[in-house]
């Protein structure tokens, strides 16, 4: 028997329709993932564009060139007139910036993206954004290069705090054939209130370069970058977290014995007095025997409980790769408990506590309905076995 053969449940970032993932195995549809987020999004599709997803679709995105779930927290776009650099009323072309709107083929793969003309050796042009005081944001752009040499960022506080982002090069992050996404996250003050964001601020340079795509957002504990595109007109625009859950599933679920694996990325801060747990796993409603795999802090964890709330297994001693994609299980039963990581053997348990047959659901959260660690970042499969696999099997799944 193959891997394939053995596992129970394989899902992975391919067919959907709004508030459903399907599973590949089994193919009857009691194991799809539900899909749950109130509001649209958007993602990279296959042809490389953003494009918008329905609410309670899952966001299967492209950015790396293979499909993967995005589960992402919630997030509010605060810039407004974010694809319309020449909307006078919020974007203020300033000394020496001449802006054209819908000149080139933007992210979306539309003709839709500004071009930005510098005709002076001195040349600014800003967004005014009223902040909160001690509050971290991140602030995003899509560039694209034209003749310009160089181009510098600015975020300036008008209210006493200073730069909160000092004149900033960012010409070398500009691919020399598309479109890049540029990304600055920063703290503001005690003042806070009147800022002004200045994509161009940059002295003694000429010529012209493409922009679109503005976003500024609350900075999310569980990322240490940007989140999905937002696009906005005249007002701010929200978009809800994803989750996802399958209850009822207490009959693919190993009731003494199983494997669960995933082949997950994060994208976290690396800070443990910032990051927060981001969890997925096998339980149950009540949060008793857990089977847990993620994040914990800056580190990867994995973990089993019985229903009493013990830990049978424990393991937090690897340091979280962020963005990088990581291959983990954990393997249950009594006496032989494990948890693997790219091919390698992490951690085990003798422990012979039994492991009763209350689990019956797959979720993106540590408790067993939702809203408590969630996790937060990118998801290429998620397996599920009703068997506790060989070590070969376990370094082969991993591996």
């Amino acid at each position: 028997m193959t891997l394939l053969d053995d596992a129970k449940v394989i899902t992975t970032a391919n067919s959907y329709k709004a508030g459903t993932l399907y599973s590949i195995k089994p193919d009857s549809g009691a194991c799809d993932l539900d899909i749950a987020r109130s509001t649209t999004a958007t993602r990279v599709n296959p042809a490389g564009n953003i494009e918008s997803v329905a609410i309670n679709a899952p966001q299967i995105d492209y950015t790396d060139g293979c499909g993967c779930l995005w589960i992402e927290p919630a997030s509010t776009n605060l810039m407004l007139y974010s694809e319309e650099l020449d909307n006078a009323t919020n974007w203020k072309p300033g000394d020496n910036v001449v802006v054209t709107a819908n000149q080139t083929t933007s992210p979306d793969g539309t003709e839709n993206a500004d071009v930005c003309t510098v005709d002076h050796t001195s040349a600014q042009m800003y967004q005014n954004v009223s902040l909160a005081a001690n509050t971290t944001y991140t602030w995003s752009f899509y560039a694209k290069r034209g003749t310009m040499t160089d181009a510098k960022m600015l975020v300036n506080n008008r209210n006493g705090d200073g730069a909160y982002v000092s004149r900033t090069s960012y010409y070398s992050q500009i691919s020399a054939t598309g479109w890049s996404r540029i990304s600055v996250t920063f703290t503001t003050g005690s003042n806070a209130g009147d800022t002004f964001f200045y994509p161009i601020q940059v002295p003694g340079v000429l010529g012209y370069m493409f922009l679109w795509g503005f976003q500024l957002e609350v900075h999310t504990a569980d990322l240490n970058k940007e989140t999905s595109y937002i696009p906005t007109t005249s007002a701010a625009v929200s978009r809800t977290a994803s989750s996802f859950i399958k209850t009822g599933v207490s009959g693919t679920i190993g009731s003494s014995e199983g494997v669960y694996f995933a082949e997950i990325a994060y994208f976290h801060n690396g800070t443990s007095a910032i990051d927060a747990q981001s969890l997925i796993g096998l339980n149950d409603s009540n949060n008793d025997a857990i089977y847990q795999i993620g994040k914990w802090g800056t580190s990867f964890i994995a973990f089993t409980r019985d229903n009493a709330g013990n830990n049978v297994l424990f393991s937090n001693s690897v340091t979280v790769a962020s963005e990088a994609f990581v291959k983990m299980a954990i393997k249950y039963k009594a006496g032989d408990h494990a948890y693997w990581k790219d091919g390698v053997e992490i951690a085990t348990s003798t422990d012979a506590t039994a492991i009763p047959a209350t689990q019956d659901r797959i979720i993106s959260s540590y408790k067993g309905n939702s809203g408590f660690w969630e996790f937060y970042g990118k998801i290429r499969t998620l397996q599920v076995y009703n068997t506790a696999l060989s070590d070969a099997q376990l370094t082969s799944l991993t591996s």
